[in-house]
């Protein structure tokens, strides 16, 4: 239940973050096209002039949306804010300018739709790095420490061996690792002393064990 909740949540959220950036962009170039009209741009030029700036916001945007869902380093991701800053601050000086009067609120106005996209850019881009960081939270099985001598790699790769029904024998644990034959000796005695506790075939086993062969 708390898990179904959870995706309505992100949905709603991501919903809601998208629909503020989409009006905030088209506010926005409503503002950029009435700036460029009046600064000798008309028609279809003074129509294209805002993604000369919002369009680096929007691509910046979408470079950071995919640095924190791969998870980039902070370096790779520098260029990516570089971008959609600039391309912000530029944003809110066409969308500002546009304004004819000098009314402090007039011009503050006029700075909403770019701070918008931005403010949805942040909480959007929080929530993601959350939900990636869970996603990836797994739990690694620890790796077995690294052998700190021959005899403990000849150790391991006996035990290997063993489990794998083919156990290593005493001179290719001497030869492969370097041990002395004492040694290999001493890794193989406990194999060696169950095959050995073992009844042969044909032996009844509580003979074996009596140490009694009828």
């Amino acid at each position: 239940m708390i898990a179904r909740t959870r995706t309505v949540a992100l949905i709603l959220i991501t919903a809601l973050a998208a629909a503020a950036a989409a009006t905030s962009f088209a506010e926005s170039y409503r503002a950029l096209v009435i700036w460029a009209d009046g600064h000798g741009l008309h028609g279809i030029w003074a129509a294209l002039f805002p993604l000369q700036l919002d369009v680096f916001i929007a691509v910046g945007e979408l470079a950071l949306f995919v640095a924190v869902a791969d998870r980039w380093p902070a370096r790779s991701r520098a260029a990516a804010w570089v971008v959609t800053v600039a391309g912000l601050a530029v944003s809110i000086g066409g969308n500002v300018g546009h304004v004819a009067g000098h009314s402090l609120s007039a011009r503050c106005t006029a700075a909403v739709p770019p701070l918008a996209a931005a403010a949805a850019l942040a909480v959007g881009l929080g929530i993601l790095k959350r939900v990636v960081a869970g996603d990836q939270a797994v739990t690694v099985p620890a790796r077995a420490a690294p052998p700190s001598s021959s005899e403990d790699a000849a150790r391991m790769a006996y035990a290997a061996s063993v489990a794998g029904g083919n156990p290593l024998a005493e001179r290719a644990l001497c030869d492969r690792f370097g041990v002395s034959r004492r040694t290999a000796q001493k890794i193989r005695a406990p194999k060696d002393a169950a095959v050995a506790a073992e009844p042969s075939p044909g032996v009844p086993a509580t003979a074996a064990l009596n140490g009694k062969v009828q």
